[in-house]
């Protein structure tokens, strides 16, 4: 029988860093930020928090004001394609719009390694299916779409149109 553990921060790090996750303890926030979601494209952020009753996975996607309203009207039907992740949008006023993916998991009771294990890993299976879908339906917004626009620009400003 696995001893069943309530997890801290460091504990968490250890776990992650057993399955291969890359993480880092933010002093701003005090999350335990995942490097190898973070460097995804379309994510702005992704982190593990403690909380006094369980681990909240929390993931920001960055995405395009002109989607907010398409984003919107299917966000009920994102909620029943993921029912692990609490889907919502965030649109701060000195920010773009974001899509929080949130899951979480009580540990107040205590958990075993493999329990997270599990846990984290349908959370992040479940993150990067997400990721795909809203790529596909152009809710993101890239950063090879500003370096395309940016591109187009500039062969447009060296080709003076004279209509």
């Amino acid at each position: 029988m696995h001893d069943l553990l309530v997890p801290d921060v460091a504990l968490l790090e250890k776990w992650l860093g057993d399955s291969g996750y890359e993480s880092y303890v933010c002093d701003q926030c005090h999350g335990l930020h995942i490097s190898a979601i973070q460097t995804l494209e379309g994510v702005l952020d992704s982190r593990l928090f403690v909380e006094p009753w369980g681990v909240m996975f929390s993931t920001e996607l960055d995405i395009r004001t002109s989607a907010v309203l398409a984003l919107s009207a299917d966000l009920p039907r994102l909620n029943m394609q993921f029912p692990t992740l609490k889907l919502f949008i965030s649109i701060p006023d000195e920010a773009t719009p974001m899509l929080v993916a949130s899951s979480s998991l009580l540990t107040s009771q205590g958990i075993t390694t493999p329990q997270l294990h599990e846990y984290f890993g349908v959370a992040v299976e479940s993150l990067q299916q997400l990721l795909q879908e809203c790529q596909q339906m152009q809710f993101l917004y890239l950063e090879r779409e500003e370096s395309e626009m940016m591109s187009l620009e500039e062969e447009e400003g060296s080709n003076p149109s004279y209509h």
